[in-house]
């Protein structure tokens, strides 16, 4: 298996892994117009054999223990819709040296859904509705790849 080395920042094999978990997940109307969706992850990622680059035993870069969504929707009228989600996950380790780990992070979205004929609907999506700070990812120890700020979309969906 492929990762990326801490300190060259080149790619290097890291022998054998072995990732075991669980998913669950959860759909359901409450009621005819609130929809739910909700769903876990736990995962056990590992190294299970040494190389020069990594060790046995050592995490798995970038392998959240947990992971969690939960996602309401809302149909107001037959025309608006809204909905707004959670999304968590674990803190993680940012490569094969397992010296660096990227902070649990928790992250609000939202959206609102106005259906403008039988066939097209207009969106406005915002990720990150209350502007945290975070850090999803990382390239190796020391390039660490910060979430984005609050941001919105605009889009409009046409059915053919």
């Amino acid at each position: 298996t492929r990762a990326i080395d801490p300190v060259t920042s080149l790619t290097v094999l890291t022998g054998a892994q072995r990732s075991k978990g669980l998913e669950i997940s959860l759909a359901g109307a409450v009621t005819d117009r609130w929809d739910v969706l909700a769903g876990y992850t736990l995962q056990n990622a590992e190294i299970t054999s040494d190389t020069r680059s990594a060790a046995a035993g050592a995490e798995v870069p970038l392998v959240p223990k947990h992971a969690f969504a939960l996602w309401n929707a809302y149909r107001f009228t037959d025309h608006w819709r809204a909905s707004v989600g959670v999304i968590h996950q674990s803190d993680q380790f940012t490569s094969i040296s397992n010296n660096v780990v990227l902070p649990a992070y928790t992250r609000v979205d939202a959206a609102i859904y106005f259906t403008l004929s039988e066939r097209f609907e207009a969106q406005l999506n915002v990720e990150n509705l209350l502007d945290k700070d975070y850090f999803p990812t990382a390239h190796n120890d020391n390039n660490i790849t910060p979430g984005s700020p609050r941001a919105f979309r605009v889009s409009l969906t046409g059915r053919l």
